[in-house]
C-alpha cells in the first residue's frame, strides 16, 4: 500500500510524529506495527531502506497512520525520514503484531521505557474514545524529563477517573527496582495484567523485576523496541 506524508510534528527534544493518509482502507489494533519503506536513502544505513513501527494512533482518531520516532543522527534511515517533504509517498506493509490492548482484561498496568510510550499512547486513546472505561495505571519511565505526550497523558488523566499516570525520571530517581515498582502497584500486583514495552535493557529489567515479584508469566505482554 502506498502511504502519503500529510503531517509532522514536534514531540519532545528530537521526537516527531509522522501522520500519513493510505491509499487503501487500513484497520489495526492498538499496539500494532506498520513496516515502513523509503523511496531511496539520503545517507548510508546498514540496516537498509525499512523499519517498522507502531501505530502511535487509535484508530478512533480517523484513517490517518500515525508514527513517533527519536530522530537519531547514526540512523540513514531516521534521517533520511525526517527529511522527507510533505506529499512524500513511502511503501507500507501491516499492519502486524499480538501487542494489543484487550479490552476484556479488567485491570492494566502499563510499563513504558522511553519511546515505548507510543504503544500505550493507541491504546489509552482508544480506550477513552470507546467509552470502555478499563482501568489503566500507566508507569512512564524515561532517560530524562522529555516525556512523550506529557501534554496529552496529564489532560486525559485529568478527565478521566480510570487513568492514572505516573512519570519516571530516571536521571533523577534512577532505574526503576522490584522495590520501587512495588511500592507504585503494591495493590494491585496479583489482580493486574502487565504490559511492558520498550527497548531492550529496559523490558529485560522489567521481566526481571516482575519474576522477583512473583508475577505468572500468564499476565505479562512484553514488546521489545530493537534498534529503534
Amino acid at each position: 500500500m502506498k502511504l502519503t506524508l500529510v503531517k509532522k510534528i514536534d514531540e519532545a527534544k528530537g521526537t516527531k510524529s509522522f501522520f500519513f493518509s493510505c491509499d487503501e482502507k487500513i484497520v489495526w489494533k492498538a499496539g500494532q506495527y506498520i513496516y515502513i519503506t523509503l523511496p531511496y536513502l539520503n545517507y548510508p544505513d546498514e540496516r537498509g531502506d525499512t523499519r517498522h513501527f507502531t501505530i502511535s494512533s487509535s484508530l478512533t482518531e480517523g484513517d490517518l497512520v500515525r508514527i513517533t520516532i527519536r530522530i537519531r543522527q547514526e540512523s540513514g534511515y531516521k534521517k533520511t525520514l525526517d527529511e522527507l517533504l510533505i506529499g512524500s509517498v513511502v511503501e507500507g506493509k501491516g499492519p502486524q503484531g499480538t501487542f494489543v490492548f484487550d479490552s476484556k482484561i479488567e485491570n492494566n498496568i502499563f510499563l513504558a521505557g522511553g519511546i515505548g510510550i507510543t504503544s500505550f499512547r493507541s491504546m489509552i486513546k482508544y480506550n477513552i474514545d470507546q467509552k470502555l472505561d478499563i482501568p489503566i495505571f500507566l508507569i512512564y519511565s524515561n532517560s530524562d524529563s522529555e516525556f512523550v505526550f506529557k501534554e496529552e497523558l496529564d489532560k486525559w488523566q485529568k478527565e478521566n477517573d480510570f487513568l492514572k499516570v505516573t512519570y519516571f525520571d530516571s536521571s533523577i530517581s534512577g532505574h526503576l527496582d522490584s522495590s520501587k515498582l512495588s511500592s507504585l502497584v503494591s495493590s494491585d500486583l496479583m489482580s493486574s495484567m502487565f504490559y511492558v514495552v520498550g527497548p531492550n535493557a529496559f523490558v529485560n529489567a522489567m521481566e526481571e523485576i516482575l519474576e522477583q515479584l512473583k508475577i505468572p508469566s500468564g499476565k505479562i505482554l512484553t514488546e521489545k523496541f530493537t534498534g529503534y
